[in-house]
């Protein structure tokens, strides 16, 4: 697997790459994927990223769907009930989703053609949503290009987050390719 100033460099070819207008939703998800291990590295790396981006004419928005998490369940009103009785967390997790899709798709609406979004904190989504649903939801939304960054594994086109799950095939743009 590839170091952070590698990904660095893949990032940065891409984001030289010109832009066509009439490129597929799908393809306007730009994944990138990374050793589980260097998710605290590209983290503190991020305004690399965001220079990168700049340096090429892209507008840069961060989205930490991390921090979602908590402030979703602490505010549901079945939040007492599941500090009691946590077994009851699957019955709420496709509203989680649903809200964790409409923050993406409000934030890509807000966006314009030569936008990034990168999107961080998808490891912490694991168990709780499938990240794969959240990308095949918001594609349509997508003005620029949303940054999907992953821990996890890309091969023969299969994407594994963190390793650990049955991957998913998606056709994004993964970085490195």
């Amino acid at each position: 697997m590839p170091t952070v100033d590698e990904l660095l460099g893949h990032f940065q070819r891409q984001a030289a790459l010109p832009w066509a207008k009439d490129t597929a939703r799908d393809y306007r998800v730009w994944i990138l994927h990374y050793d589980k291990s260097l998710e605290r590295r590209v983290q503190g790396r991020l305004h690399d990223f965001e220079a990168i981006a700049r340096k090429f004419g892209h507008g840069w928005e961060n989205l930490n769907v991390a921090a979602l998490i908590p402030k979703w369940f602490a505010r549901h009103e079945l939040f007492e009930g599941l500090l009691e009785q946590p077994d009851e967390l699957p019955g709420l997790l496709p509203d989680f989703e649903a809200h964790v899709i409409a923050v993406v798709q409000d934030r890509l609406r807000s966006q314009r053609d030569r936008d990034i979004l990168a999107v961080i904190g998808a490891g912490s989504l694991f168990g709780l949503t499938r990240v794969s649903k959240i990308a095949e939801q918001v594609a349509p939304d997508i003005q620029g290009r949303l940054l999907l960054f992953f821990p996890g594994r890309h091969e023969n086109g299969v994407y594994r987050l963190l390793d650990a799950r049955d991957g998913w095939s998606y056709r994004a743009t993964p970085i490195p390719a």
